[in-house]
């Protein structure tokens, strides 16, 4: 196994040496400044990490340089052989000396070939003055049929036979369609003609790569040529100066313009012939003379024994990555937390909420200051003592008025503590850096740090209690809606109980005093309640003939609806029964009729398209062309 890109070994080695260093610089550097600033130390699996990534890049980058095994022996695979059907469409074709005629002839012999040529990659041109492909080198069998079957319905017969021509010119397609590996002109030729040349015949260079085969159709006795009209009919016979043309076949022709072709074979054909067989053995036993039987070498390639390990790798660098970078020193944060300063304040883990504590020195300093005869040396000192009595607010106030960038380091620190107890991070960030890296005292930069964080646990605790007290402020309002909301359903249900009880006790009154009335009208009652009873009656009578006559239009129109579906369905099956109903089906007829006829316009459009495409005649003839058109 060697190499392949040997020449890109160096380049490859220094881009993986320069990687190597760059990524143990950043990490060494990156991992020291966590440890010195939150002393975390680096984890074993962060370590392992790295190492199998740099690997994993060192091994995809030896990949890149390709890695080969040494030289095999495959055997070559044989390609198809291409095979171009030149078919004589010229007016002589149409002579019946074979029947039906040479032209229908030329079609069945060239189909039956495309049928029995298996791994043949097959052309069709058509000649007659000029030469025209109708089909591409393709092995569909199917589409090459349908269009030979296709000719024999269009009329393109027409032209004189230009064979010489239409031959130099189609062996260009054997270069035209060969792949970009192979521009050499090779395949078989299947020629079907009657040979007799009507422009004049010219020497025809073909390739000695080129199988060449004719097909003469015809007799040598030859026959008149007869015109039919595109219905088939008869309409005389070919004329050429007022006399009938005779087209015979012309076999010396056929030799001669094979004479000097390598692999030359020809045959004639009369109207019983078939010499399918022969001509696909002819084309089979030149095609393996020439088709080299020889051995390729190829050299297998390797490169992925060296891919498919720095894969592996670089996934077990990402999947160890995943766990904990960095643990913590608990020994050093104990040993830090007992070290105080005696003369440096501290912020301390407390409430917001602290009591500020003025003692009278403190005060008599503000009046000193007041009067302004304290010089900065002794603002500063007195915004040190507000700042150890808890006046955190006012220590700030003096020291952003007093305190410069020059100040001791003991100065910067009290202003950022003071600064870090009124809840301003930023502005006292940019102090607390500034000490990190100007400072030496690492006692200094131990307490500040410790500061930072009391006030990130402060502020912690802090949001945390904000959000306690929304939640338990946002529970007890969604209790007391709910309690307003049931105390007014209560008033409500209790409200409508009333209601109810005081239209009982209107009822009971009701009736009471209905039997009070008829306890008093009882005389006259008799009388009055014939008549009164009289119009109910009435009433009940009027409503029960409304109700009749209700149910006797519904079953009217249910009759109608039921007369309308069978007067329906009859003039379905009896069929129009006036003229403008049979004038509306057909209407109804053309309309469902329209996209089938449609269809039928474009294919007719499309064989006028096939014809114009098929027509190989030319009428530019002048003096320098002979004057004969078959």
């Amino acid at each position: 196994m060697k190499f392949v890109n040997t020449q890109f070994f160096t380049y490859a080695i220094v881009a993986i040496v320069v990687i190597g260093i760059l990524l143990n610089r950043l990490n060494s550097k990156f991992f020291k400044w966590v440890k010195s600033y939150w002393f975390f130390e680096r984890t074993w699996a962060s370590r392992i990490s790295t190492v199998l990534y740099t690997i994993s890049l060192f091994l995809m980058m030896i990949a890149l340089l390709d890695l080969r095994g040494p030289e095999k022996k495959i055997k070559a695979s044989i390609p198809d052989q291409r095979t171009l059907i030149l078919i004589d469409s010229s007016t002589s074709m149409l002579a019946e000396d074979v029947r039906p005629n040479r032209f229908v002839k030329s079609l069945q012999l060239a189909r039956h070939f495309v049928k029995n040529s298996a791994g043949h990659q097959i052309s069709i041109v058509l000649f007659s003055d000029i030469q025209k492909r109708l089909i591409p080198f393709t092995d569909d069998i199917d589409l090459i049929d349908s269009r030979l079957a296709a000719l024999e319905k269009t009329n393109s017969v027409a032209g004189g036979s230009n064979i010489s021509q239409a031959i130099e010119e189609a062996i260009q397609y054997f270069e035209f369609d060969s792949n970009e590996d192979d521009k050499s002109k090779s395949g078989n030729m299947l020629v079907f003609t009657d040979a007799e040349e009507s422009e004049g015949a010219f020497k025809v260079n073909i390739p000695a790569n080129v199988n060449f085969a004719v097909v003469g159709v015809g007799t040598l006795k030859g026959s008149n040529i007869p015109l039919r009209w595109e219905d088939g009919s008869f309409r005389g016979y070919k004329t050429f100066k007022g006399e009938p043309v005779i087209t015979k076949l012309d076999e010396n022709y056929i030799r001669k313009i094979g004479s000097n072709v390598k692999n030359f074979k020809y045959w004639i054909a009369n109207s019983y012939s078939l010499p399918t067989d022969e001509i696909t053995n002819f084309f089979r036993a030149a095609f393996n003379n020439k088709q080299s039987t020889g051995d390729l070498r190829i050299r297998p390639v390797f490169s992925h024994y060296i891919l498919i390990p720095a894969i592996i790798l670089y996934c077990l660098s990402v999947l160890i990555g995943r766990f904990a970078i960095f643990k913590v020193n608990k020994n050093l944060i104990l040993i830090f937390g007992l070290l105080f300063a005696i003369n440096m304040v501290e912020a301390e883990d407390t409430t917001p909420r602290v009591q500020v504590l003025t003692t009278p020195e403190i005060k008599k300093d503000l009046e000193f200051i007041q009067q302004g005869k304290a010089d900065r040396e002794y603002v500063l000192k007195t915004a040190e003592k507000m700042l150890r009595a808890k006046d955190a607010k006012r220590a700030t106030e003096l020291y952003s008025e007093y305190a410069k960038k020059n100040d001791s380091e003991e100065v910067r620190f009290n202003y950022a503590t003071s600064l870090l107890k009124s809840n301003k991070l930023k502005e006292a960030l940019p102090i607390i850096q500034d000490l990190m890296k100007t400072s030496k005292n690492d006692d200094l930069k131990d307490k500040l740090r410790k500061n930072l964080r009391t006030h990130v646990k402060q502020k912690n605790k802090q949001e945390k209690e904000k959000k306690e007290e929304d939640k338990n402020k946002e529970s007890k309002d969604n209790k007391d809606n709910k309690d307003n909301k049931d105390n007014k359903d209560d008033k409500k249900n209790k409200g409508q109980g009333n209601q109810k009880k005081d239209d009982v006790s209107k009822k009971q009154e009701g009736k009471d005093q209905k039997k009070d009335g008829k306890q008093q009208e009882k005389p006259q009652g008799k009388q009055d309640g014939q008549q009164n009873k009289k119009p109910d009656k009435d009433n009940q009578e009027n409503a029960d003939d409304k109700k009749e006559e209700k149910k006797g239009k519904d079953k009217v129109k249910d009759k109608g609806k039921e007369e309308e579906g069978k007067k329906e369905e009859d003039k379905q099956n009896s069929g129009p029964s006036t003229h403008e109903e049979k004038e509306k089906e057909i209407e109804q007829k053309r309309r469902m009729t329209k996209t089938p006829a449609m269809i039928k316009q474009i294919m007719s459009d499309d064989r006028d398209l096939q014809k114009k495409m098929m027509d190989t005649s030319t009428n530019e003839r002048g003096e320098k062309k002979p004057k004969r058109d078959w």
